[in-house]
């Protein structure tokens, strides 16, 4: 085997090339691997048999690579001396395909044609030249005969329910199916069947049939020059050590990740009686560290994950993901998880979440989002933009203590903490649009049954719903759902481009929400800046302090989101309701501090709404009401902007905001940093 040492006891590289020999490559640059197995084999004879301290390169040469079953990186593949990089040479084009092609197509009339199931293997996604292809589907499903019933799916969720759901279907009798798993209470009808030949109808389906996968293509005269593939890869990288010896020192960078597996299910983590869990099946990505420790995957494109792009589960710390894209995923674009809610092993924590750009994720589910959080604290998610994803761009995940009960937990209120481990993190300078486009409930930055001390500290947050005009919940930009006590929130700049919007910028009904020296630009939003309502869970002790709420939109702004044109430009700025309020504590001393906030309106009346009132500023402080003396020392004027209308939200020197203690928000530091390399959406 060759020595890949030079004189100063470091690695020249191991080499691995599509047109290379496993039988008679030496990893090499003249004699390469041709697959990641023989370069890793070559890792270990080296970590076990030469001793020095630094960097094994990994290069793999420009190409493709189909990648039938995930590359394992375990505890063989790792020293504590050195980092083992797997990475493209010289910045060559290397694809990383999680899939094999599908070849030997035959015409079977009606534009439909069929192939053989490479390796004979059976999968649930298929692709064309880079694009997912869609599973040929039936919403009359009850009246249309299957002959082969194998690989039916049931699809659930419409455009504002909460969650969505792929199910396996294990019978179909008539107009009555029964799936793998029970469908969500949450996630509405099912809204149809998928996955059978007899279904094909429009281009672009397909469906597997018996040994063959059937197929319609746009273009029956590119069919032979297409590359069509199965995804087959669980996970094209897999790092995977044990809880108690976490695989280590493993960089991945500069690659391009696409195409892997998608399973027989995706089913929702709001499982019966209130129990949150995700499932096993769907934490799966392009890259998947499971119990790993400082390893790091930066500068990749990543496309077409059947769920996510990165998974980072179980024993997750210290790791870095950083300036890759990630886009056109199933599920989500990252899913942080140590154990499930109700777990008392706070074991993932400390990780590094930096400048992604992650757009057009959760393709398959109304509850997709840019980056889940479950049981994962302490990290850092910071400079990263997330666009156009059907429920949030960041969510943060727990269980609420009302329903620990049904968790199986039985804990005092004050000591319930340690089971709610999505805990310290700081979500800052993220640049977050175009949330909620396929849902109800969500928005931009969202927290439900969370642990103590999360930071929300200078985003930039805006159209965060994009769905369809309802009456119901919206959702906000910053959405501090049940039990999410002690969020800190400041600096933020929120704002709608046009309706229909969320039904406020942010949701307080919590414990000790501290919501200071935001920008609420609220021309859109139905209830202003916040919604004020505490609502099943403990609520107390927030503070709304030197905010700027503003607006300068005309127009009749209605219930479900949806505006009018006409001379009116009256809007309401913030939103006081006990409506719906069983916590024990009023809205209206829900805040122990309420104060030097501006309230301006350009183009109408500014009001503050209690219940059905709508109140100036000077009538709100003199509500009988407002018995805390909320806003007494907040003022209606003119912030003197730089530039609204262009979202340049900086204060002039002057503007009475400053007087009020407000401290002026540069957002020229907020998004993509500079070392970021893609900077097209393509």
């Amino acid at each position: 085997m060759k020595d890949h040492t030079e004189r100063n006891n470091t690695i020249t590289g191991i080499y691995i090339s599509v047109v290379g020999s496993d039988e008679n490559g030496d990893g090499s640059f003249d004699k390469p691997f041709r697959s990641v197995q023989a370069a890793q084999a070559e890792v270990r004879r080296i970590i076990r048999e030469e001793s020095f301290t630094g960097d094994i390169p990994v290069y793999f040469r420009g190409g493709t690579y189909y990648i039938r079953d995930s590359i394992v990186i375990g505890n063989d593949d790792w020293s504590e001396s050195v980092q083992v990089i797997y990475t493209a040479y010289a910045n060559e084009d290397v694809r990383l395909v999680g899939g094999v092609p599908v070849t030997g197509w035959k015409n079977e009339g009606g534009g439909i044609f069929s192939a053989e199931l490479p390796d004979s293997l059976g999968f649930w996604v298929m692709y064309a030249d880079g694009v997912r292809l869609t599973p040929a589907r039936e919403a009359n499903w009850q009246s249309v005969e299957v002959r082969d019933p194998s690989h039916l799916q049931a699809a659930a969720g419409g455009p504002s329910s909460w969650f969505g759901e792929i199910l396996k279907v294990t019978e179909l009798s008539g107009g009555e199916i029964k799936t793998m798993y029970p469908k969500c209470a949450w996630s509405g009808p099912i809204q149809y069947l998928q996955g059978a030949r007899e279904y094909i109808s429009e281009p672009g389906e397909w469906a597997i049939e018996g040994n063959r996968v059937y197929y319609m293509p746009a273009d029956p005269d590119t069919l032979g020059s297409s590359e069509i593939v199965a995804g087959t890869s669980g996970n094209i990288f897999h790092i995977c050590g044990r809880p108690d010896a976490p695989v280590k020192n493993i960089t991945i960078s500069g690659l391009r990740l696409e195409m892997n597996a998608f399973g027989e299910n995706l089913a929702a983590h709001a499982r019966a009686n209130n129990v949150t869990a995700e499932y096993d099946e769907n934490l799966t990505g392009l890259v998947c560290l499971r119990n790993a420790e400082n390893v790091t995957v930066e500068h990749c494109r990543m496309s077409n994950g059947g769920y996510m792009g990165v998974v980072l589960r179980e024993y997750a710390q210290h790791n870095t993901i950083h300036c890759n894209e990630i886009r056109n995923t199933g599920y989500a674009g990252m899913f942080l998880i140590g154990e499930n809610p109700g777990s008392l092993n706070y074991c993932s924590k400390y990780n590094v979440i930096s400048g992604n750009r992650i757009f057009h994720v959760g393709e398959f589910v109304g509850h997709g989002a840019g980056i889940y959080l479950m049981n994962s604290g302490e990290n850092r998610i910071i400079h990263n933009e997330i666009s156009d994803v059907p429920r949030y761009g960041i969510s943060m995940k727990g269980i609420r203590y009302g329903v620990f009960g049904d968790n199986g937990i039985t804990v005092d209120f004050d000591d319930h903490w340690k089971y709610n481990q999505t805990t310290g993190n700081y979500i800052g300078y993220n640049r977050i649009y175009n949330t909620g486009i396929r849902s109800g409930d969500g928005g931009g930055i969202e927290g439900w049954g969370i642990g103590r001390d999360n930071h929300i500290d200078h985003n930039i947050i805006y159209n965060a719903y994009r769905g369809v005009p309802t009456t119901g919940w919206r959702g906000h930009s910053i959405f501090l759902d049940d039990a999410a006590h002690y969020v800190k929130v400041t600096c933020n700049i929120i704002y709608d481009e046009n309706a229909v919007a969320v039904n406020a910028g942010i949701f307080i009904k919590s414990i000790g929400n501290y919501v200071v020296n935001n920008v609420f630009d609220v021309g859109y939003a139905k209830n202003g800046a916040a919604d004020i309502a505490p609502y099943i869970c403990p609520a107390g002790g927030s503070v709304f302090s030197r905010n700027i709420v503003y607006s300068d939109t005309r127009g009749d702004l209605h219930d479900d989101g949806t505006l009018t044109e006409s001379d009116s430009g009256d809007r309401v700025m913030l939103y006081f309701t006990d409506s719906a309020n069983s916590s024990g504590t009023s809205c209206y001393v829900s805040l122990d501090k309420m104060n030097h906030n501006l309230y301006y309106n350009r183009s109408g009346r500014a009001y503050i709404r209690t219940e059905n009132d709508l109140l100036s500023l000077d009538e709100w402080k003199n509500c009988p009401r407002n018995r805390m003396g909320y806003d007494a020392g907040s003022i209606s004027a003119d912030p003197l902007f730089a530039d609204a209308q262009n979202r340049d939200y900086r204060l002039r020197e002057g503007s009475p905001a400053l007087a009020l203690g407000i401290v002026s928000i540069d957002a020229g530091t907020v998004g993509l940093p500079e070392d970021y390399r893609f900077r097209t959406d393509t």
